[in-house]
């Protein structure tokens, strides 16, 4: 079979792609430097790279453009039984590139790429390079490891995988993931506390929830619950009600004491929730932010020693997360606000209606804070089986973080000066493993004046240097864009060749087109952390620092059906356009996440060298000792945290047994929460390996909490 694309001729013979380069080139310039054969000087994945995405593609760059003076070459692609993987071939748009497309997804395994000039012995090809990578047998992203919390999924439901997402950034490491489907009674039996992804179920399952509701005290979170699971939240569910609306939270009393007072938006649609008598409202709906509280978005029926408690949400706040965090999936692919090309804030930007965000909020981490009434929610809820420990979002206890990170256009030496000067004001014998250091991400273009000397110095010193991925600041589609990657890399490793893997990604001009495909697209190459959110144009901003996604916490996206794609969106808060003299903003923004108001984040920056933005982060960084980190550390920070996890949690009488498994690349600076309160009295200490734990107290959200490093091993709280 062959497939024509201008003079770009693709072949499928015997379940190997084979390019050949004589009727690729027929008719083109033979370039004088390429009368010799061409070199491949680096290819896509890595060899030995272990983590390759199903989805990704294979290349390999060469030293100069492919001519017919450069060879007649075939790439092949084996599985590890050394059968061949069908797909198609291509060049690069700059024709240094010889691009293999899988004909579908890559099963796990081991597999082998090979170039081959075909003419280069009379015996037969010689592989010009041969390099092998794996494809991992990884459990889905929504599976947790397990724990007191079982997360029901519906697989029709909106954004249900999402909820494992929730619960990893909020640190409750303690759940397992099922199938509505799968439910038993026993796997029931078997946990402390649900979270039913739909309220709306068949019959039999059902039956059992509120068996295990009514007489085994199980603990039930029911999103837009309808019929019997309804009844079991104490709530009559009369249809549909406001759709991307307000919600006020009750803010004096557990669980929403400590969470913003003010309206806060979620996006979606609600159910108009009538309660019955002895349910209580835990925030309110609104179809506005001045309107009075209306119609309860969150309700909880308390239990009792015969009956587990219920609460009912009227929306989907996977599903709401989602769209707060990701913008309006109705407006992709649309210019909003007349600066082209189509960025990620045109998801937010309402043109001549209203924004999606409403910026009078911005200030808040609306996501966040909903997130953190649902965590709230599960420890409130769950007392009578003894205190619930959780996760801290990040290093040493910190309530924010810096995420250094510039794109250099070019400038002679815009990166070394900074790199030089974070590593000049770092603490003296200070450790980058423990973020003691200053560290930065600098996304380079290939005419960047860094050496690759300095580069190779920096990046082993812990500083994250990678390709500015450009499109040339046109919108893209998806094929567009894979060549855009592969151009773009392609450029950046035939100059900086010994760098380890690219695990991030901030797009020149920030093109992004639709509302997930380019995070796909970035886990397909390899990268895992987005910064992309660009909180920005100036006129719409107005100085007003805070959240554009609602978040200053990394987080999965999810993809146009609600799936989760194995890459983290970290918003640009700070951008250079926006806030460049005008330090008084970010201080707010600073001031907001370690004062009172509890805002935490980390939050991403951007600067190209254009202006002083970074020196005046930097100095603010260090006047209020807050960590300066890459987008690389942060993202090996958050596999980390999400790895380590709770085991065999067990309460008895005031004495609360559980086990730690803390990864090592948390490298130490983890921490444990455990509430200082329950339901038998007061913690009075904890051990482990026979010692006294040291640990400090503080409130968070309206919770007082034990703050202890988190450690692999077992341990045991008291109460009285």
């Amino acid at each position: 079979m062959k497939l024509l694309r201008g003079s770009a001729k693709r072949k499928i013979l015997a379940g190997v792609a084979i390019l050949s380069l004589a009727a690729l080139t027929a008719g083109s310039v033979v370039y004088a430097q390429a009368e010799r054969e061409a070199e491949i000087i680096s290819h896509f994945p890595r060899d030995g790279s272990k983590f390759v995405s199903r989805a990704a593609s294979v290349v390999a760059w060469l030293d100069r453009p492919i001519t017919q003076q450069t060879g007649d070459l075939d790439l092949l692609l084996y599985d590890r039984h050394g059968f061949s993987i069908d797909g198609a071939l291509e060049l690069g748009v700059d024709r240094r590139s010889i691009i293999f497309e899988p004909s579908r997804a890559l099963d796990p395994g081991k597999y082998v790429a090979s170039v081959r000039d075909k003419a280069t012995t009379v015996s037969g090809p010689a592989d010009l390079t041969t390099w092998s990578f794996s494809v991992p047998d990884q459990a889905p992203l929504a599976e947790g490891p397990g724990g007191s919390i079982l997360l029901i999924l519906d697989g029709a439901g909106e954004f249900a995988t999402n909820y494992s997402e929730i619960l990893r950034v909020e640190g409750l490491n303690t759940f397992e993931t099922i199938s509505v489907d799968d439910l038993t009674p026993k796997i029931l039996s078997a946990h402390q506390l649900a979270i039913l992804s739909t309220g709306s179920v068949e019959p039999e399952k059902e039956e059992m929830i509120s068996g295990w509701v009514e007489n085994e005290n199980g603990n039930l979170i029911a999103m837009e619950p309808t019929g019997k699971i309804a009844e079991l939240a104490g709530v009559t569910n009369h249809g549909p009600g406001v759709d991307d609306g307000y919600v006020h939270i009750d803010s004096a009393q557990a669980p929403g004491e400590g969470i913003v007072a003010e309206p806060i938006q979620f996006h979606g649609e609600s159910g108009l929730l009538e309660m019955e008598y002895g349910t209580r409202a835990i925030a309110s709906l609104q179809a506005t932010a001045t309107d009075p509280p209306g119609p309860p978005a969150i309700t909880l029926k308390s239990g009792n020693e015969a009956h587990g408690s219920v609460a009912a949400y009227a929306f989907n706040l996977a599903k709401s997360t989602a769209l707060t965090r990701q913008g309006n999936p109705e407006w992709a692919g649309q210019e909003r606000d007349g600066i082209a090309p189509i960025r990620s804030n045109d998801l937010f930007f309402g043109s001549n209606g209203r924004d999606y965000l409403d910026l009078s909020k911005a200030h808040v981490p609306q996501a966040d804070e909903q997130m953190r009434l649902f965590a709230n929610l599960i420890g409130y809820m769950n007392q009578d089986n003894g205190p619930m420990p959780k996760f801290w979002y990040f290093p040493k206890f910190s309530k924010a973080i810096l995420v250094m990170a510039s794109d250099d256009h070019g400038t002679p030496n815009g990166t070394a000066t900074m790199f030089q000067q974070l590593d000049e004001l770092s603490p003296y014998g200070c450790s980058v493993d423990h973020w003691e250091c200053f560290r930065a991400t600098s996304w380079l273009t290939s005419n960047s004046g860094l050496s690759i000397d300095a580069a190779k110095n920096y990046s082993d010193r812990g500083f994250d240097v990678g390709a500015h991925v450009s499109t040339g600041c046109a919108d893209w589609n998806a094929r567009s864009l894979m060549l855009a990657f592969s151009q773009s890399l392609g450029e950046f490793r035939s100059k900086y060749r010994n760098l380890p893997p690219q695990t991030g990604n901030r797009m020149h001009c920030i093109a992004w087109s639709d509302w997930s495909t380019q995070a796909t697209a970035e886990r397909s190459w390899g990268m895992r952390i987005d910064m992309n959110y660009y909180y920005w144009p100036g006129e719409w901003v107005r100085g007003r620092s805070g959240f554009m996604t609602g978040s200053g916490l990394p987080m999965r996206f999810s993809d146009s059906s609600g799936g989760l794609v194995n890459v983290f969106q970290q918003e640009t808060h700070l951008v250079d356009e926006v806030f460049v003299s005008n330090p008084e903003a970010v201080e707010r923004l600073l001031a907001r996440a370690t004062g009172p108001e509890g805002f935490y984040g980390a939050f991403g920056t951007h600067y190209d060298f254009s202006n002083e933005f970074d020196v005046e982060l930097v100095d603010i960084a260090i006047r209020n000792s807050i960590p300066m980190v890459s987008a690389k550390q942060l993202l090996e920070w958050t596999d980390a945290r999400n790895a380590s996890n709770f085991k065999n949690t067990n309460w008895d009488q005031g004495v609360l047994s559980f086990e730690l498994d803390i990864d090592p690349g948390t490298h130490g600076m983890l921490r444990t929460m455990l509430p200082t309160g329950s339901v038998d009295g007061s913690l009075t200490g904890i051990r482990s390996r026979g010692e006294d734990i040291t640990f400090m107290v503080e409130t968070v959200k309206g919770v007082e909490y034990a703050i202890f490093d988190a450690a692999s091993g077992s341990f045991v709280a008291t109460y009285k």
